[in-house]
């Protein structure tokens, strides 16, 4: 007779246990969390059919006589069906457990699956007998076997992705909570594989395989609904320890105890052998109590100190990353004692910690307050590169709002695992997650957040015992006055370099606003040369022509010489006063442009023919290159001709009688943040005596002229002879309203060597006209 209890056989009962078990842990699972989440709602539906797969497991096992006949093929087929139903259930969960895309299209495969599978029970539209010609007899066997493959296909499907994950997975914490679903997945799977078995005559594998899928379903439930799970890893390893602690003591205990036994029967045999009085018998006895009392007292005085040696050698062989944590800290404090500089304490503070717990990855971050609403992080350098070294982090993310009122270290699988967290931008959860770090210590004077320590996963695997993170808390205490001086002397030395600089700079400035000045002055001077020039010979030509009016004496070819010297005079005169005013109209952006699609080289042939007589008498070599193919750009042909020719000028002036100039182009193409466009580069290369370093960004200043102010010559192309100063300005002002850049470049002045200059003007290419639309009759 089976064992009843109530009425009830032993297997049913153990299987409505179980029902009852799963109801408990669908309560739990209200109690625990909301139905906000289908993962959660798919936990509560898996143990709801849970609890309906343990009744009908119980059905297939009554057979009691008072219990219909037709119990056990009833629950057959409902243990069956719930079975096909749970697998794609499973699925779901694992994948919302993973954070891995698809539970929608499983449960939508699970669902066609399913009723599949009922139709084929139910017999709908004769599927039996489609399907594979089946008849009544074979027909149970057809809808198990559609089952079973259905089951197999889902579960395999399952236990792979997990295990894909978890060898993916290197971060320890993340690794064991999959682990665990791992653990919780096997048993599970285990259970129910055995559950499909045929009973044994021996043993009921079936009764074990619910007793397996029970606990496997507590380890899924566990996983699901807590964050923070055992770590297997440390029960193991715990496990093992106390498994040689045990051997080791029970084998030392047993050969004291061997020790002690042999020695008494030694001195037993040595009585009986020798012949001894009645006195010294009792003295042999009395030894032997002697013996067996010491040895007990001895085995009791070394049992405790054994123990924990051999708990300590146990230790050593399991796991070898242990540390003093007080001496870890007394090391660490004199280390940093006396550190002001910030890149040393990053470098000393993260390599001795790192040391200490095995971690090959570690940075300072330092954090600054910009605004009420954003802090900035700087990484320092320490150990192990990464993606970028700044950051920034938002007043209200619970991250910064974790690491400045936790009262422990925030690690990585809390960000990426608790809800909490998740509220946090999606930009500085994704940095943090490119950083490879494991646990953050923050670094806190009050309620200010200075910086925090990163530190990436240890060498051995191990997750951060709560030993650990206590350590790792005093220590970014301890970090906290190192850190606050280190930054003051960082920002001193660091104000004391930009007060050198701005001296150098107002050095400079200074030195450059004298130039200027002076340039001012010297304009002044010949300005008034400039002006007074012209005005004195047309002030004589007009006394002259009086005098020959009044003497009656005037002459045609007298009248026609006077009357060319007044319009020379008129037109230098001109140029003077319209450089002036361009240079005004310039500096108050107002100088008129008129734009159309021009060739450079018809504008640098025009400004050439400008200076053809002087070219000439300077006996000067002008070659034009590549200026020809060139294609067009948009501007205004008259001041792009002002411009070019104040460039080929210049090079006149500064360069001796014979020399060369030598222009050329190319077509460029520019990066822009749209996309790359072309322009015309056009370059002036003279044979003269260049420029001297100080003088390359002057020379475009209003005013300012390379030379002693006594040079000064009205001849606009006499060699040194230098003018007023406007022609430069001039023509960066006319190649910058044309949106274009012009600069010079030389190795310096030398009138020996003669090293030249090269003028670069840069103007954007003209866009392409688009073709007028053709019209309906054209086309």
């Amino acid at each position: 007779m089976t064992p009843s209890l109530f009425g009830l056989q032993a297997p049913v009962v153990v299987s409505l246990g179980t029902a009852v078990g799963y109801a408990v842990l669908l309560v739990w699972a209200v109690l625990r969390r909301s139905w906000d989440t289908w993962q959660l709602r798919a936990l509560l539906l898996y143990l709801a059919l849970s609890v309906l797969l343990s009744v009908s497991f119980s059905l297939t096992v009554w057979s009691l006589s008072q219990v219909s006949k037709e119990a056990p093929s009833l629950g057959l087929r409902l243990m069956g069906d719930l079975l096909t139903v749970l697998s794609p259930v499973l699925v779901m969960l694992t994948l919302w457990f993973l954070e891995r895309p698809g539970p929608k299209w499983v449960a939508i495969v699970g669902m066609v699956w399913v009723l599949l599978v009922l139709a084929v029970d139910f017999n709908l539209l004769d599927l039996q007998r489609v399907i594979m010609g089946a008849s009544a007899a074979n027909s149970v066997d057809l809808v198990q076997s559609l089952r079973v493959a259905g089951w197999a296909g889902f579960s395999a499907g399952t236990l792979l992705l997990v295990a894909v994950d978890f060898f993916q997975t290197r971060r320890p914490l993340h690794r064991n909570r999959i682990l665990f679903w791992l653990l919780g997945l096997s048993l599970t799977l285990g259970g129910e594989l055995l559950m499909w078995l045929k009973k044994g005559v021996l043993i009921d594998v079936n009764q074990i395989g619910a007793a397996l899928r029970f606990m496997g379903v507590i380890a899924l439930t566990v996983a699901t609904i807590s964050y923070y799970l055992p770590v297997l890893r440390s029960f193991a390893r715990q496990a093992l320890i106390q498994v040689l602690i045990l051997a080791l003591t029970t084998l030392v205990i047993s050969a004291l105890i061997f020790g002690g036994i042999r020695l008494v029967l030694t001195i037993e045999e040595w009585r009986g052998v020798l012949l001894l009085t009645i006195e010294e018998q009792r003295f042999v006895l009395l030894l032997e109590i002697v013996t067996a009392v010491t040895a007990a007292v001895v085995l009791a005085l070394i049992l405790q100190p054994l123990r924990l040696l051999v708990s300590r050698v146990a230790d050593r062989i399991v796991y070898s990353g242990h540390y003093n944590p007080a001496r870890a800290l007394r090391d660490y404090g004199d280390a940093i004692n006396n550190i002001v500089d910030l890149n040393a304490l990053s470098t000393v503070a993260v390599g001795m910690i790192a040391e200490a717990l095995d971690v090959r990855r570690g940075v300072l971050m330092l954090i600054s307050l910009r605004d009420n609403l954003i802090y900035d992080v700087v990484v320092l350098e320490s150990m192990g590169a990464l993606a970028t070294n700044f950051a920034t982090l938002t007043a209200a993310s619970p991250i910064l709002i974790a690491l400045r009122d936790g009262k422990k270290p925030l690690t990585q699988y809390e960000i990426d695992i608790l809800p909490e967290y998740r509220a946090a931008p999606p930009y500085e959860r994704a940095w943090l997650h490119s950083l490879e770090m494991e646990v953050y210590v923050p670094i806190r004077e009050r309620d200010n957040l200075a910086g925090v320590f990163a530190f990436g996963r240890k060498e051995s695997g191990e997750p951060y015992s709560t030993q650990d993170l206590d350590v790792l808390m005093t220590i970014g205490n301890q970090t906290v006055a190192v850190l606050q001086n280190a930054r003051l002397v960082t920002d001193l030395r660091t104000a004391n370099v930009s007060i050198t600089e701005l001296n150098l700079e107002l050095t400079e400035s200074n030195q450059r606003l004298e130039k200027l000045d002076k340039a001012k002055t010297d304009f002044i001077e010949i300005a008034s040369h400039e002006l007074r020039t012209p005005l004195t010979q047309v002030r004589g030509y007009s006394d002259i022509l009086t005098d020959m009016m009044q003497q009656g004496t005037i002459v045609p070819a007298h009248m026609n010489q006077i009357s060319q010297g007044i319009t020379r005079a008129s037109i230098r005169l001109e140029q003077i006063i319209s450089a002036m005013l361009d240079v005004s109209r310039i500096d108050a952006q107002a100088l008129d442009i008129r734009t159309a699609a021009i060739s450079v080289s018809v504008a640098v042939k025009m400004a050439i023919d400008n200076y053809k007589e002087a070219i000439r008498d300077r006996k000067m070599n002008v070659q034009v290159h590549d200026l020809d193919d060139l294609p067009s750009i948009q501007g205004d042909l008259q001041r792009l001709c002002q411009a070019f020719g104040n460039i080929i000028g210049n090079a006149i002036k500064y360069t001796p009688d014979g020399g060369t100039i030598t222009i050329s182009g190319r077509t460029l193409e520019e990066p822009t943040n749209a996309h790359p466009h072309k322009v015309v580069e056009v370059v002036f290369a003279d044979s003269g005596i260049g420029i001297d370093p100080s003088d390359r960004d002057l020379i475009f200043e209003k005013f300012y002229r390379v030379g002693a102010v006594e040079l000064h010559s009205t001849g606009s192309t006499k060699f040194k002879g230098a003018g007023p100063g406007l022609g430069l300005p001039i023509a960066r002002g006319v190649i910058q309203a044309h949106g274009g850049k012009i600069w010079v470049e030389s190795p310096g002045h030398d009138e020996e060597h003669l090293p030249g200059s090269t003028f670069y003007i840069v103007l954007p290419v003209a866009s392409p006209v688009p073709a007028p639309a053709a019209s309906p009759a054209q086309g």
